[in-house]
């Protein structure tokens, strides 16, 4: 075994998940052989933690999970005390600056209220978004929309979002940085917060290094956290993804995760890890 490994944080969604309702067994095994081992696992996603105290359990890993990291970093859970802290969240007044920048596109806005949905309409996109997360869903004007909040979200179709992200609209917000999640989803966050924000914040807790730290990811919302660690992309992660990534592994459909594992951290003859872009803390 790599006993430069510490740690192992995953994405969720074309990562560590074969489809939205099931991890593999050969995941779920490979978890559970690395904790045994004294590595800590961990998730990180741009999902509520709170939403996700649910799905590790309907995912069968509720007892395979050191830590939660929800909200690309801003939210914090820990599974065996149930503390759950959050940090760097949008304020009501970065929030209207946000709906002004998407003025003129068809979107519908929306917000996590503990164990809720609060979305300007319900309808088939936010239905999906809600039932994936197993959220209750209520319906609110845009202005109960303007205070704290860890996210806040423009959902619509996939053309209206390449209309929008084509245009000046992204660079002229100051109020919050913006994520592509998917084909249907912008995730609009505080400026400061990425996943790395959130992974050096749980690494203070547990005393880890940087370069002890493997994750895994896909997508633009995992490009700091891919780049500032032992990062492994996806064979399916997008080209901004690869290419700041250490490894690449396979898919999320042919457990690129676990297939990773097993060969680099639990196989005792694997070769030591290597952090691309940042430098050994050994060194």
């Amino acid at each position: 075994m790599s006993q430069q490994v510490k740690m192992v944080v995953c994405d969720l969604d074309g990562t560590l998940l074969f489809d939205p309702k099931r991890i593999t067994k050969r995941t779920k095994k490979t978890i559970r052989q690395l904790r045994k081992q004294g590595i800590l696992f961990g998730i990180c996603s741009g999902r509520s933690a709170l939403a996700l105290q649910q799905k590790v359990k309907t995912w069968g890993i509720e007892n395979d999970v050191d830590f939660v990291l929800g909200f690309n970093g801003a939210m914090f859970w820990d599974p065996k005390t149930g503390v759950v802290e959050s940090r760097l969240e949008l304020k009501p007044e970065d929030i209207q600056p946000i709906m002004d920048a998407c003025q003129g596109y068809q979107f519908t806005f929306g917000e996590y209220q503990g164990n809720d949905m609060i979305v300007t309409a319900i309808n088939f996109l936010t239905k999906a978004m809600g039932g994936r997360n197993e959220l209750g869903m209520k319906q609110v004007t845009p202005q109960e929309l303007i205070r704290p909040a860890l996210k806040f979200m423009a959902v619509g179709m996939p053309w209206t979002l390449n209309r929008w992200w084509k245009s000046d609209c992204k660079e002229t917000l100051t109020s919050a940085r913006v994520f592509r999640s998917g084909p249907f989803l912008f995730e609009f966050v505080n400026r400061d917060l990425s996943k790395l924000e959130g992974i050096k914040t749980v690494c203070q807790k547990y005393g880890v290094q940087l370069d002890e730290v493997v994750t895994f990811g896909n997508d633009n919302n995992d490009v700091e956290m891919i780049a500032g660690t032992i990062g492994v992309a996806m064979s399916n992660a997008n080209q901004a993804v690869k290419e700041v990534s250490s490894y690449i592994t396979t898919s999320n459909f042919t457990d690129g995760v676990a297939k990773f594992i097993e060969a680099n951290i639990l196989n005792p003859n694997a070769k030591p890890l290597v952090a691309k872009n940042i430098p050994s803390s050994k060194s």
